[in-house]
């Protein structure tokens, strides 16, 4: 990491001196070199002139009038060529672009170099090998996970009465997608005193009505049944039992258990609205007489 880092921030100081230093540079030796050479040319020019015209006057092609004339022109138009390059600015940085550009260049190229880094080379992992892939990162965790279930279930093997370890078996087996083996878990949670236990009972029916295509009827409703025996007002298994009935189109039923379950839950909350919802359904439909198709069930409310 510390190589990467040496080795980038030297090429970056080389690419800034290939920028920085020649636009900051100032060029007198050039500028007067070659104000030289259009001086001399201009003078070359003069003199070629003036012998023209000193031609022309020994050829009586001009008077001596219009000779003195065009030779004053071309005086002063040598005069105001020497006087231009006197005045011009010695190209330092004063009033110069070379200065704002300069720091601009110095601030950018660093900025520049790690962004197209990051969306075009190696991106975060290049600029920090050593971290993990959020992909590696996963598998550990997810190995770690699977380690952990196992040394888990083989203590469970070794002491079965344990209902609560049972049921966080049952958890983590469902963190891993494992649904089949979760409900083993809780059916053996249950085997082992979890049947005292409401929540137990409910998640344990809700698995099997999940894995029953959503019928909780076929095997589900006992367990539910069971933990309102336990805790009347057992907010998922009141809610899990009006869903059974409805599924069933025993809407009377379903009324009267939603209703309870309205009644445990804090009034204006999203939960409570989406309960108002489906009871207005409910009633809707035993005002109608109606037996509607129940193959989409009502929206649940978040758990």
């Amino acid at each position: 990491m510390t190589l990467f880092w040496t080795l980038a921030a030297v090429l970056t100081i080389a690419a800034l001196l290939f920028l920085f230093v020649p636009m900051l540079m100032t060029r007198p030796a050039i500028e007067g070199r070659a104000s030289t050479d259009v001086a001399d040319a201009k003078v070359s020019v003069y003199r070629s002139q003036l012998a023209d015209l000193e031609a022309d006057r020994e050829a009586g092609t001009i008077s001596e009038d219009q000779f003195n004339t065009a030779r004053i022109d071309l005086q002063r138009s040598l005069l105001e060529a020497s006087e231009g390059r006197t005045d011009a600015p010695a190209g330092g940085l004063k009033g110069s672009w070379r200065l704002p550009t300069g720091i601009v260049s110095l601030l950018l190229v660093p900025v520049l170099a790690v962004l197209i880094y990051q969306g075009y080379g190696a991106g975060e992992p290049g600029l920090d090998p050593q971290r993990p892939s959020p992909q590696t990162a996963q598998a550990g965790m997810d190995q770690n996970m699977e380690a952990a279930v196992n040394a888990l279930a083989a203590r469970l093997e070794a002491n079965p009465d344990d209902p609560d370890g049972w049921a966080l078996l049952g958890r983590s087996l469902l963190f891993l997608d494992q649904t089949r083996a979760a409900a083993g878990a809780y059916a053996q949670a249950i085997r082992y005193g979890g049947n005292r236990d409401p929540d137990i009972l409910v998640t344990y029916a809700d698995l099997l009505g999940s894995m029953d295509g959503g019928d909780l009827n076929a095997r589900a409703l006992p367990f539910v049944t069971q933990a309102l025996e336990i805790e009347p007002d057992h907010t998922n298994a009141l809610w899990l039992a009006g869903l059974a009935a409805f599924r069933a189109s025993d809407y009377e039923t379903t009324k009267t258990y939603w209703e309870r379950l309205e009644s445990q839950l804090t009034p204006g909350s999203e939960e409570a609205r989406l309960i108002r919802s489906n009871l207005a359904e409910v009633r809707s439909r035993l005002n109608n007489g109606a037996e509607s198709d129940n193959s989409t069930p009502p929206e649940a409310p978040p758990q």
